[in-house]
């Protein structure tokens, strides 16, 4: 699979007001999990819904936006995740004055989508199901990385890992496998380089999605002066069965 450039995606429109770049899926050769770009113009909504075979996990890139989870409605800014269990109605809209982007992922290849009947919602947070970064602490995952644990099963996730790193210049994240899913390493910010499979210097700019297979070497560094940022996305749970090898 390897890397999918932002700039080379075609757009769709999933909603008026909207629109969607899908970086990993069956399109992109992946037999385990949907990722998705979405940018959500001001005061658009989109329609409640569920996924009645997935869960969904929702990083909010940049913007202000409001979450309907089940009956419960509630804003989140960017930093923030939510995760929508699989069968639950939800929904959101963006409430800033500027366009709000997320990151959609499902841990399945082709999620299934419904629309359905909105509840009477009360305005509160779900007891479960909200990563919120002002609430949370990073820790350090190999020297000169921190890291945000945001979905798993501490969030009631099913079949979700899903976290932010943060590279320091120079910083290095070992070379390992999965023996047994694939994972996808979407570039939130700066520029990195991966390691994949006999290649060593696959350049990673903001915006562009790396997938690795089931058992192939890869890797992450950050060779820039400047920080690098994230996303690891699992379609397990964690912590993620891992090889490391040279």
């Amino acid at each position: 699979m390897g890397i999918t450039i932002r700039s080379k995606q075609q757009q769709i429109e999933p909603f008026k007001g909207a629109n969607i770049l899908v970086v990993t899926g069956p399109s992109t050769g992946s037999t385990m999990m949907t990722v998705s770009d979405l940018t959500v113009k001001s005061n658009v909504a989109s329609a409640y819904h569920c996924h009645p075979n997935t869960e969904e996990s929702i990083f909010v890139v940049s913007g202000e936006a409001e979450f309907r989870v089940g009956n419960h409605k509630f804003q989140v800014s960017a930093g923030d995740c939510v995760l929508a269990p699989r069968g639950v109605g939800h929904g959101l809209k963006n409430i800033g004055d500027s366009d709000a982007r997320f990151v959609c992922a499902y841990p399945v290849p082709i999620p299934d989508r419904q629309e359905i009947d909105e509840p009477e919602f009360v305005l509160s947070e779900p007891k479960q199901g909200v990563f919120f970064r002002g609430r949370a602490e990073s820790y350090e995952f190999f020297p000169g990385i921190s890291r945000y644990d945001m979905v798993g099963n501490f969030l009631g996730a099913e079949s979700t890992y899903f976290s932010e790193l943060t590279f320091q210049p120079g910083s290095i994240a070992p070379n390992h496998f999965h023996p047994s899913h694939e994972e996808s390493m979407f570039c939130l910010e700066g520029n990195l380089t991966a390691v994949y499979d006999k290649e060593n210097s696959i350049e990673l700019h903001s915006g562009d999605i790396f997938t690795c297979e089931i058992g192939v070497r890869h890797g992450i560094f950050n060779q820039s002066k400047s920080l690098g940022k994230l996303l690891a996305i699992h379609p397990v749970l964690n912590p993620p069965p891992r090889v490391d090898v040279e």
